[in-house]
């Protein structure tokens, strides 16, 4: 019988993320299409919807200040977002130890895809909310959301250990 391994773990003076190929196709295959999404240059109004969580307001009883800041942040919000994409597959491309700024950047890549998700299964913040009720837990993407949030929750630990 052999032993359980975390999927990310500290490791000397770094960190290991250490997937199944599959695992890392899927990963990998999803922040593509969230890259693309980000990148399109005219998305449609449903894609919007579902990047909203990526961009929460900043000044939620301003619609002027909110719209100016968009204006001046997203771009630079969406570049960030872009680089740590290209972290993370370089991340599961290889094999070795990374950083505390490369794992952050697969943390971030993986709550993004996450809020995506999140938002396309209507799953909410709010504590009293019980999606199981709503009859999502039989669905591949709520499995899928909760990997990702299992997978988030052993890179938190990881950071905690290192």
């Amino acid at each position: 019988m052999s032993r359980f391994r975390p999927p990310v773990r500290s490791k000397g003076d770094g960190f290991v993320v250490d997937l199944g190929t599959d695992e890392s196709d899927l990963i990998r295959r999803l922040i593509g299409e969230l890259r693309s999404m980000l990148t399109d240059p005219s998305p449609d109004p449903g894609v919007e919807a579902l990047l909203v969580r990526l961009f929460p307001p900043a000044h939620h009883d301003d619609h002027e200040m909110e719209a100016e800041y968009q204006r001046l942040m997203r771009e630079e919000l969406v570049q960030s977002k872009l680089s740590a994409f290209d972290i993370v597959d370089e991340t599961l491309a290889g094999k070795g130890r990374i950083d505390e700024a490369r794992l952050l950047a697969v943390m971030q890549s993986i709550n993004s895809i996450r809020l995506v998700l999140g938002t396309m299964l209507g799953v909410s913040d709010d504590p009293d909310a019980d999606e199981v009720t709503a009859g999502l837990e039989s669905s591949a993407e709520y499995h899928l959301y909760s990997y990702l949030s299992w997978l988030l929750e052993w890179c938190v630990r990881a950071l905690g250990a290192g």
